[in-house]
């Protein structure tokens, strides 16, 4: 632009000057494609261990940090204003809110459903039974028994 511009903002006029990139060397761009090829392998690898319920937490612990490369380096968020590294760092903090709270949810599902699967469940909730809702195991010779005079319900 040349220097007698007019640009309005909000119909003011204010200054124009023309944004500058920042311009990283190509060794910088090929370091950080060999660590996410690293951590992709590494990814790879992980699912492959018997590593349990830490599984899951390695494998998102290294797609966080193959986010976050991407996003600093061939994104530039490592280059920007402090204003657009908060609200990435605020949108992977209210992420990892939510998937927590479905972890809990998904851990604690089994729990609640032996509670209402339960023998306890069913006199609370009146019934002369408990209902069918997952029960697979065998039968008692008492239970058998009772369904032989009492037939079933």
């Amino acid at each position: 632009m040349s220097a007698d511009a007019k640009v309005y903002i909000k119909g003011r006029a204010a200054d124009a000057h023309e944004a500058h990139h920042h311009v990283m060397p190509i060794s910088t761009y090929l370091k950080v494609f060999g660590a996410l090829m690293v951590l992709t392998v590494l990814t790879v690898v992980v699912s492959y261990l018997d590593l349990g319920p830490l599984a899951l937490g390695v494998a998102m612990l290294v797609a966080v940090i193959k986010a976050a490369a991407v996003i600093g380096y061939f994104m530039h968020l490592k280059f920007d204003t402090r204003f657009h590294t908060f609200v990435f760092l605020s949108t992977l903090l209210f992420v990892a809110i939510f998937f927590t709270l479905t972890f809990f949810d998904l851990k604690t599902r089994d729990m609640m459903n032996q509670t209402w699967d339960s023998h306890a469940y069913a006199r609370d909730a009146g019934l002369d039974q408990k209902p069918a809702l997952r029960d697979t195991r065998p039968l008692t010779a008492e239970e058998i028994e009772h369904l032989k005079t009492h037939g079933h319900h």
